[in-house]
């Protein structure tokens, strides 16, 4: 760690929140590159997210796609002429042929966005696909967004041999909290979401648990949640702390996918179910803060662990 890059860093985060409607130390912020430090572990999964933003909205700020979702007679063609006007005006000294080649890169990516859009239609799964998707899950059905093991009145409501729901454990992960049986129902998930134009085919459905389905929703990216913390959290065995948003963990964990064990463990998503943890014990779960872990070197093994009423009691927004 190179601690001056970081002081610095911060000192002018500190200069624009204090004048956050004006533009002069923003611009002064936007200079610096975010040091390795500060992005911590998980520094390729916050960039990576980002861009896909950044680059959605570039797109979206050439082509207002809504138009295109609305009227079938608008077809690529007339997006890529918006694109290419763009790429004229922007650079007439380019190339013709260089201009036409890079417009339709974009082209090609704004129509996926609209047909995506064009497309939302959620059908019916049926008893097939279930029993297709609990075949191709053996011989150890999880959540395959985190792990978790599917029980057997999860499995007997899942395929319709059972009408009982799994009964809600005495206690819960705060940072998950599967605090209603639907929590540990399984369900199906859409990879691709449908409001992304996902299809209902079985190349693109998975088995989930209740909440990561219900956490991950429409969501693909670690910044659809609101940059801030759920809320505090008292707990015995560790104070208090901040519990994390739902999807800073699920992201994290179904991302990255094993457990980050310094000493190494070969604990992957597809036998264990993986736990979020900070990495470093002072500091709060933030994404850059945020460590995977398997049940046997979680830090928070124990602590982890609340009563329901406990949790919803605890928790201070």
């Amino acid at each position: 760690m190179q601690p001056q890059h970081v002081a610095g860093f911060i000192a002018e985060i500190q200069k624009a929140l204090a004048s956050n409607w004006s533009d002069e130390h923003l611009k002064a912020l936007s200079d610096r590159t975010v040091p390795e430090e500060v992005s911590g572990q998980h520094g390729w999964l916050l960039r990576g997210d980002l861009s896909t933003v950044w680059g959605r909205w570039f797109i979206e700020s050439l082509v207002d796609l809504a138009p295109f979702q609305l009227d079938s007679n608008l077809n690529i063609a007339h997006v890529h002429a918006q694109v290419l006007a763009h790429f004229n005006q922007a650079s007439p000294h380019s190339p013709k042929d260089e201009r036409d080649k890079y417009a339709r890169i974009l082209t090609d990516f704004a129509w996926q966005l609209v047909q995506a859009r064009r497309d939302r239609k959620r059908l019916t799964i049926t008893a097939a696909m279930r029993d297709e998707l609990w075949a191709q899950a053996q011989p150890d059905p999880r959540c395959y967004l985190c792990g978790h093991e599917f029980g057997p009145a999860a499995r007997g409501k899942f395929l319709g041999e059972s009408g009982d729901l799994p009964v809600v454990p005495s206690l819960v992960d705060f940072t998950r909290p599967r605090t209603r049986p639907a929590h540990a129902c399984i369900e199906v998930d859409h990879v691709t979401p449908v409001a992304q134009g996902g299809k209902t085919e079985t190349f693109n459905l998975r088995l989930a648990c209740g909440w990561c389905n219900s956490v991950k929703n429409r969501y693909t990216n670690i910044y659809d949640a609101i940059p801030w913390a759920s809320g505090i959290v008292t707990l015995p065995e560790l104070g208090a702390v901040t519990q994390p948003q739902a999807l800073w963990v699920l992201r994290t964990v179904a991302t990255r996918r094993r457990c980050e064990f310094p000493g190494g463990c070969p604990a992957r998503i597809e036998d264990s179910e993986l736990f979020a943890a900070p990495r470093n014990s002072k500091g709060a779960m933030t994404p850059v803060n945020v460590g995977v872990y398997c049940q046997q070197h979680d830090p928070w093994a124990v602590a982890r662990w609340i009563g329901p009423q406990r949790l919803a009691d605890a928790l201070v927004k």
